[in-house]
């Protein structure tokens, strides 16, 4: 990052600075409320991401104006506490730490709290201009890094300064490399944090947690008004006479004609709950709608200095450089300047949009009869197409036909997209082109006359999902979608939890061991948040379910019950293959002797002849035991002890004071998730959700009305007391 401090330029007499209110309003238009029902009036910060040019500096210098000029601004969900700098020093040049802190100099001159951050390269990269993809790594810290920050400052809004210009660059490098219309989209107002993938906190996580803490970002809880309020109106619902004539119990009709709820015998236990993360910090770009001339304007205007770094001029460094120095040096043909470019990112955007609505209204039609995050599996039972009404020319013009046909092949295409999204572990979603083939196997009769549609319904597999079709008389069309196996001679996924540190156990035994606390949340196989909070001499391992285990793990469980509610529950849940894509625990050596309470771990210490001191006996004693550790984790380098899989609940005897375990389900797509949720769990089954509101309800109002009652007759037998009384008195 080379800075340098630039003089006035000159500016065109149609460009105007930007007035606070005008700021203010693109704010309010970039940045919509991400969860409706929230009802937080807390004060938050905002990030700002400066790098030092004008368009960053006037980013800064509107935000501190705001600030001072206007109070109780509401950004997103909660109100805005104050505005901080984030200045990214990519160490790629010498003085480029002098440069960083000059620039936040100026950004505390306009009243922004703002601290410089230095990029910290592998230590392998001797020198980051060496790379190729310099650019792209650069990116992936610089993020990294902002999300980091963002975190300490307990921040989930960040702010950059791209703009018109930067987007009209940007939809026309993505012409140039042949994007179709939905890459000339361009830039989005609002986006997930990028490089963050594996971030908890970060990337599309991090509610729950907040929800739980005594101060959360975002109040969904009802308050204490709100409780009163559905107090009333529920005890106003039931007559207190029919309360006192029922003799019953409320859910007793309910479990009567519902057993399959709370029947005794059933043949696997029921999966416990599990909680789905949401959340995670945005990126919000309010500044899209101002030209750079208009920013310069600002900064001009304002007196508010900026830096120019030397590299944006040189056209043979990026291809965003080469296009920038085309644009302005060269007079472009009308349909590739600025205001076609961006007319055209419109329609685009306008035209997404269009197809997204028409994929929605597409997802309502199906039916989801289980979608089981334990297991990564979902049942969906998927309409048959049938083309809309047209006229008698156009139903008999094979072109036209054919055109509408490739029109609901890729509507049916976005829908299926998201349905991969529910269980896929890949990060990025497939082209809808690639789902061609999947869309003729879905949906037979939306095939053209030049590919049949095949004899039978077969297995696919894509992005890491397993479509299986269930062949039934009454489902023919029913699907279920599972993570795929893993493919043979195939690296499998693997986290690592480092072991119990040696200081926690030297000197003690086993028992006396303390542990360390719960550590991150780590991402596994793309799906599956967990973290773990152990005591163990070594480290534990989170890997697939594999088959040469499982006659073990099952011998280990604690009697003949437990035995059989894991076969049942992998014979009900993960049938197959499914049950090898499980997410499993293994210890990295055999911890029997400890799960069993024998308290022998360290050896014996053999007594020194001759004066030994205190100081010197225990140097030699943690000497030793460290030795005997690490020959024992060398012979066994290879050996696994599987010892739960945590998504079922089922763990080795004695597992629980050593380890413990949580796992949560990454982010789904919250429209299915509530589909699934009102289709209820079987074709011929009741709402499972809906009657347990109805029960609960029922039983708030036993207790209301209860209360009720108790208060009414208090209330009568004093009155019996005070006539009593009267009557009394009078006859005296």
């Amino acid at each position: 990052m080379g800075l340098v401090q630039t003089f006035t330029p000159i500016v065109y007499n149609t460009a105007r600075a930007i007035s606070p209110k005008e700021f203010l309003d693109a704010i309010l238009a970039t940045c919509p409320r991400r969860f409706p029902n929230s009802r937080t009036a807390s004060h938050k910060p905002i990030g700002l991401a400066i790098s030092g040019g004008v368009d960053s500096m006037a980013l800064a210098y509107l935000c501190s104006k705001i600030q001072k000029e206007i109070k109780h601004i509401r950004v997103v969900d909660h109100l805005v506490k104050s505005f901080f700098a984030v200045v990214i020093d990519h160490g790629m040049r010498e003085g480029s730490d002098l440069e960083a802190a000059n620039v936040v100099l100026e950004l505390k001159k306009l009243g922004i709290k703002a601290e410089a951050h230095r990029i910290k390269w592998p230590q392998t990269v001797i020198n980051p201009n060496d790379l190729p993809n310099v650019e792209t790594w650069a990116r992936h810290y610089r993020y990294r890094r902002l999300a980091k920050v963002c975190q300490v400052w307990n921040c989930n809004t960040l702010f950059t300064a791209h703009h018109e210009d930067d987007q009209y660059e940007t939809v026309l490098m993505r012409l140039i490399s042949g994007h179709g219309y939905r890459g000339l989209r361009g830039m989005r107002p609002a986006t997930d944090i990028p490089e963050c993938y594996d971030l908890h906190g970060v990337y599309q996580s991090g509610m729950i947690d907040d929800q739980l803490s005594q101060n959360p970002q975002y109040n969904l809880g009802l308050t204490y008004y709100e409780r009163k309020r559905i107090q009333r109106e529920m005890s106003s619902e039931i007559d207190p006479a029919e309360f006192i004539e029922a003799t019953t119990d409320i859910a007793g009709p309910y479990f009567d004609d519902y057993d399959w709820i709370a029947g005794a015998n059933k043949p696997a236990p029921p999966l416990g709950h599990m909680d789905i993360e949401y959340g995670g910090k945005m990126i919000y770009r309010p500044m899209l709608q101002f030209s750079k001339e208009r920013l310069i304007a600002t900064c001009v205007e304002n007196k508010v200095k900026w830096f120019e770094d030397h590299t944006n001029k040189d056209q043979t460094l990026t291809l965003r450089n080469a296009v920038r120095h085309m644009c302005h040096n060269h007079k472009l043909p009308m349909a590739l300047q600025k205001p076609s470019i961006l007319r055209l990112s419109a329609e685009c955007r306008a035209r997404v949009a269009k197809e997204e609505a028409e994929a929605d209204r597409l997802l309502k039609t199906i039916r989801i009869d289980g979608f089981e995050p334990n297991v990564g599996t979902m049942v969906v039972d998927l309409p048959t197409f049938t083309l809309p009404r047209a006229s008698r020319l156009s139903f008999r013009s094979s072109t036209v036909r054919e055109k509408r046909i490739n029109h609901y092949r890729f509507i049916a295409a976005l829908m299926i997209r998201r349905l991969i999204s529910m269980i896929t572990p890949e990060q990025d979603l497939p082209h809808v082109g690639q789902l061609d083939h999947l869309v003729s196997l879905l949906f037979p009769s939306l095939t053209l006359d030049t590919t049949p549609p095949p004899s039978e319904p077969k297995s696919y597999v894509i992005c890491g999902v397993h479509f299986i079709p269930l062949l039934s008389e009454k489902k023919p069309l029913r699907w279920l979608l599972t993570r795929a196996p893993y493919v043979s001679k195939t690296p499998r996924p693997i986290t690592r939890f480092r072991r119990l540190h040696i200081s926690k156990r030297v000197y003690k035994r086993p028992d006396q061991w303390k542990t360390e606390g719960w550590s991150e949340l780590k991402l596994y196989d793309g799906r599956y948040w967990i973290r773990l909070i152990h005591r163990l001499p070594c480290d534990v391992e989170i890997a697939p379910f594999e088959k040469e285990h499982q006659k073990t793990f099952k011998e280990s469980l604690v009697d003949d019950k437990s035995k059989n509610d894991l076969a049942a529950m992998l014979k009900r849940y993960a049938p197959g293959k499914i049950r090898y894509t499980l997410p499993a625990i293994y210890a990295t050596m055999d911890i029997s002797k400890l799960l069993s309470g024998n308290n022998e771990w360290w050896p014996p210490l053999e007594v020194q002849e001759g004066g030994e001191s205190r100081k010197e006996r225990k140097e030699r004693e943690l000497a030793l035991q460290l030795d005997y550790e690490q020959n024992m984790l060398s012979q066994k380098d290879f050996f696994l002890q599987l010892v739960a899989l945590p998504t079922l609940g089922v763990s080795i005897a004695g597992l629980e004071n050593w380890l413990r375990w949580e796992v949560r389900y990454r982010k789904v797509d919250e429209e299915i998730l509530q589909l699934s949720k009102r289709t209820g769990t079987g074709p011929d089954r009741p709402f499972r959700r809906e009657l347990r509101q109805r029960m609960m309800m029922s039983c708030a109002k036993k207790f209301i009305i209860k209360r009720r009652l108790e208060r009414a007759v208090q209330l009568r037998r004093r009155r019996e007391v005070k006539e009593a009384a009267l009557v009394l008195a009078e006859s005296r």
